[in-house]
């Protein structure tokens, strides 16, 4: 009758111990799921036309103002990248900027608003503002 209680004892033991393993497991990976911020990345060189300023200038309005709670709570961030400097020229490679242009990166990858935003920050800052807006706001949730 002995050995039998010492072999339920310890198949109850090993039972409890995987059970608490796999939980610690679980744990662990929802630990490590951070969300990492939208970054909205503004490249220029040197020379910027009255376009380019527009860009920077209704992104930047966009950023301060509408989305200013989603960069404080570190879900939205905003770089104005000068492609001339060293810096600014390994992110321009990375991304395949030869001249002003306008992403939107997400975990999921980067999508070029460049043409959208040549099209409508000077001529259309209101449908500017909202499209970029919209984008965010999909890729934050």
């Amino acid at each position: 009758m002995r050995p039998l209680s010492i072999i339920i004892l310890a198949a109850l033991f090993s039972a409890v111990s995987v059970s608490s393993c796999k939980s610690a497991e679980v744990k662990t990976e929802n630990a490590v799921k951070v969300q990492q911020p939208v970054e909205i990345l503004y490249f220029h060189g040197k020379q910027r036309c009255i376009t380019c300023i527009a860009i920077e200038n209704e992104t930047k309005a966009l950023v301060e103002g509408e989305l200013s709670s989603l960069v404080k709570k570190g879900k939205v961030t905003f770089r104005i990248i000068d492609i001339t400097t060293p810096d600014g020229k390994k992110l321009a490679k990375k991304y395949k900027v030869t001249f002003s242009s306008l992403f939107v990166v997400t975990p999921n990858g980067a999508e070029d608003l460049t043409r959208f935003a040549f099209a409508n920050a000077r001529s259309n800052a209101k449908e500017f503002c909202s499209q970029l807006k919209n984008k965010v706001m999909k890729a934050v949730k």
